[in-house]
């Protein structure tokens, strides 16, 4: 083999999917979130919280479109949470035209995309380095009792609203249902949860840090391997991991999403969701017998009560999903108390990564969302002043 063409295949080993036929700037796949974003003319601002146990993460925000403007103080804030190896770059794959936070801030919401610690944005500690052990000694469980409890609170002391609208894809609504299972307090936090994939049960691996792709690799695989050659290679790859077709994918956006794509997780979650699928229950890291003893009391692990998440919810679920299987979405939505819809995609090829990326997903699913965050605002404030 072609010494370009292993390299190539190293690189692609990392990959989890190609874009939709959508024209991309090719130097975004060399900027982070924040200036892809401000390029596009959107008022982009760094946020940087520090959580409970000392984890620095990084959150951006969208408060001006440069077709709207300012967004509608009035308007409750949406928060947007990625999946496993993702963050706040997931969303804008597509380009402003069509990526979900956007088309959000075009229409006057202001837009927060968080990220979960040890994802490329979220590599800090106050203590502890990410070159130790100590430091990805975490699953889905600590990023949904400590960095989404921070992040939320952080969103609702800017804007001063009392509430805001939460869409999460995959892992984002895992932490989502944890946070509010085990510290139920936050549910008036919440206006209405959007569920996308919503996910339980994944594969665990054996190392204890999943690394970024490194630019250099990127840039070295652009100057060696033929276009063809990558595209191919990345959705063989997305093809093998979930066993399954992503019909809905192209081919341009290949280097846009490389870039931020996977982007760092502990394996300590990957192993976490291994568990959920030995144990078939949603429940904290089994730890064995003797440290479950030390560490829950008991033996076993206790599970997640969903009984207390009382948040509406909307789930939207696709039927080609090998990640997230339909069976267990529907069991999901048996045990929610408060689930307002349950949305099975029409099309029945539709893939866990196409909620982020198939090429007519604003039409399929991105203005149902938007839909629904407008719909469920605070009524207008009635001011003496505005008396005839």
């Amino acid at each position: 083999m072609q010494p370009s063409l292993t390299i190539c295949s190293l690189l692609s080993l990392c990959a989890i999917g190609c874009l939709s036929d959508i024209i991309f700037d090719p130097e975004d796949a060399f900027r982070d979130m924040h200036q892809v974003s401000s390029k596009y003319g959107y008022t982009t601002e760094v946020h940087n919280i520090v959580t409970e146990d000392g984890y620095i993460i990084e959150v951006h925000r969208l408060s001006a479109s440069p077709k709207y403007g300012p967004a509608n103080a009035s308007h409750l804030p949406v928060l947007l949470m990625h999946g496993l190896m993702g963050s706040s770059g997931d969303w804008i794959f597509l380009g402003p035209e069509e990526s979900l936070p956007y088309l959000l801030s075009d229409r006057g919401h202001d837009v927060w995309l968080g990220n979960a610690r040890g994802n490329r944005y979220s590599r800090n500690h106050t203590q502890l380095s990410p070159e130790t052990r100590e430091f990805w000694d975490f699953s889905f469980d600590e990023i949904g009792r400590y960095d989404l409890p921070a992040i939320v609170d952080h969103v609702l002391t800017e804007t001063g609203h009392p509430k805001l609208h939460y869409v999460g894809h995959s892992q984002g609504t895992t932490i989502f249902f944890i946070l509010n299972a085990e510290r139920p307090e936050y549910n008036q936090k919440f206006e209405l949860m959007q569920a996308l994939a919503p996910a339980y049960l994944m594969a665990s691996m054996g190392i204890f840090e999943m690394k970024p792709i490194p630019k250099d690799w990127m840039k070295l695989a652009n100057a060696l391997c033929p276009e063809f050659i990558r595209n191919s290679l990345c959705l063989e790859l997305m093809h093998a991991l979930t066993s399954n077709k992503y019909l809905h994918f192209g081919t341009h956006g290949f280097p846009v999403l490389l870039n931020h794509m996977p982007a760092g997780s502990s394996t300590k979650q990957w192993a976490h969701f291994g568990q959920e699928v030995v144990s078939g229950h949603f429940r904290r890291f089994d730890y064995g017998p003797e440290r479950n003893r030390q560490q829950y009391g008991s033996e076993v692990p206790p599970s997640y009560n969903l009984s207390h998440v009382t948040v509406p919810v909307v789930i939207y679920y696709g039927l080609a999903d090998e990640l997230v299987h339909p069976i267990d979405v529907r069991l999901l939505a048996e045990t929610l108390p408060n689930l307002v819809a349950l949305n099975q995609q029409a099309n029945a090829t539709f893939n866990h990564m196409d909620f982020l990326a198939a090429s007519n997903v604003k039409d399929v699913l991105y203005d149902s969302l938007i839909r629904n965050v407008e719909q469920r605002q605070p009524a207008p404030k009635f001011n003496a002043s505005d008396r005839p």
